[in-house]
This record gives C-alpha cells, sequence and structure tokens, in this order.
C-alpha cells in the first residue's frame, strides 16, 4: 500500500515538476532591431516633493521555448532597477496573490500601449501597480517608495474588480536571480490578457499527472470505510 501511494505521488510530483519547467525562459529588455523608448512620469509625491521615473510600457523580447516574441513589460519592483539591453532568465507563469491579480487588471488598462503611443494614465497606473507589489518587493536596499495620489483611484478599481470576480489573464516574470527585477507582461493589443504567450503542458506531461491522481484516488477509496 505504502510503495504504491508513493509510486503515485511522485508521478504526481513529477509531472507538476515538468509542466513547471516548461516556462523556464528569459526576457530581453529593449527590442533587438530598435533602441527602446521609455516614458517619463513627473507627479508631485505625497509630503511634497517633485518625483521623476520611467514607467511602463518597457519594450522587450520575451524568450519561450526557443520562440522570441516582441513583448512589453511593466515592472513589479520599484526599487529593482531595469537595464536597457540586459538579459533575465527566469520563469513565466500565472497570478499567485490576490496583488498579482490586481496587477493583472492594471497591465489590462495598459493594453495596446505603447512608449511611441502612451497612455493619458500610463505614469499613474504604473506607480499604482508598483505600490501594490512594493512590500513583497526582494530587494531591501533602504528604498522607500514615493507615493502618487493620482495611483490610488487606480489601486481602488483594481481592488473591486477583484472582488467583483475578476479573472487575472496577465503573463508574470519572475526572475531566477531574487534581487532582479519581477514583470508583468502587458498586452500589446487592445485586446488585455497574455496567458496565450505560455506554453500549455505537454501531452505526456498531463497525462502522467492524471496517472498519478487516479492513483491516489484510489489508494484513498480503498481506505475509506465502507
Amino acid at each position: 500500500m505504502n510503495k504504491l501511494f508513493v509510486r503515485a505521488l511522485g508521478s504526481v510530483l513529477l509531472g507538476l515538476a515538468f509542466a513547471s519547467a516548461a516556462f523556464a525562459d528569459s526576457i530581453i529588455l529593449g527590442t533587438p532591431l530598435s533602441s527602446p523608448t521609455y516614458i517619463s512620469y513627473t507627479f508631485t509625491a505625497e509630503g511634497g516633493g517633485s518625483v521623476t521615473e520611467w514607467v511602463s510600457p518597457y519594450s522587450a523580447t520575451s524568450t519561450i521555448e526557443g520562440v522570441d516574441i516582441p513583448s512589453q513589460f511593466g515592472c513589479l519592483d520599484f526599487n529593482n532597477p531595469t537595464v536597457a539591453g540586459a538579459t533575465y532568465s527566469g520563469t513565466f507563469g500565472v497570478a499567485v496573490t490576490t496583488a498579482d491579480d490586481e496587477v493583472s487588471w492594471l497591465a489590462d488598462q495598459l493594453a495596446g500601449t505603447n512608449p511611441n503611443n502612451p497612455s493619458p494614465n500610463t505614469g499613474a497606473i504604473s506607480m499604482a501597480i508598483w505600490e501594490i507589489e512594493f512590500p513583497s518587493s526582494t530587494k531591501t536596499d533602504g528604498t522607500t517608495m514615493p507615493i502618487d495620489p493620482a495611483a490610488q483611484t487606480w489601486i481602488d478599481q483594481a481592488t473591486a474588480a477583484v472582488k467583483a470576480g475578476y479573472q487575472p489573464d496577465s503573463a508574470f516574470f519572475t526572475p531566477d536571480v531574487k534581487t532582479s527585477q519581477r514583470f508583468v507582461e502587458i498586452s500589446l493589443t487592445s485586446k488585455p490578457g497574455t496567458l496565450d504567450l505560455l506554453p500549455a503542458p505537454e501531452p505526456g506531461t498531463l497525462g502522467m499527472m492524471s496517472a498519478g491522481l487516479l492513483g491516489l484516488v484510489g489508494l484513498l477509496r480503498r481506505k475509506l470505510p465502507r
């Protein structure tokens, strides 16, 4: 019984490992054919003081399973700098926290925006993303987060949308180096959502996971009193 259980559990874990590995790829900031143009946004922070920041979208190229895809990103960590032309190795995945859900909704609001045709709300939405994700930033260098009053309206809207049942549809990029920048994918078109960029688990992987799960179900049924 124990051996069968271990085998079934092993099949599930192995399938999950392969499914996760399928998303391990990279991004490079700045398209290979032209220099990126970044949007500058200036605001008066709470408590006073003028602040100027480079905000999303950032032009980039995603490499997913060896395929280069023109992309645009918004960064999540205010205190982790982005470097034009730099390559980041990491993993593409889905939203995993409520904060990510809210950020996905905000990324949808930037769909179709690009550095040469910025939305009037680009800066405030970018700042909202930073403010939402800042508490979970992975670089602790003492950097403080300037609060943009215009961002609060967008934060409130994102929170309300998630509470109303919004389903996150943006791809997220987590770097292998935990102190590097994290990103959310922004749609190049007016249609929101970028999860279609992620490859689906291979049929063999799905089969392996299904077999393992069925094995576990069978064992549990045998153990339950009749």
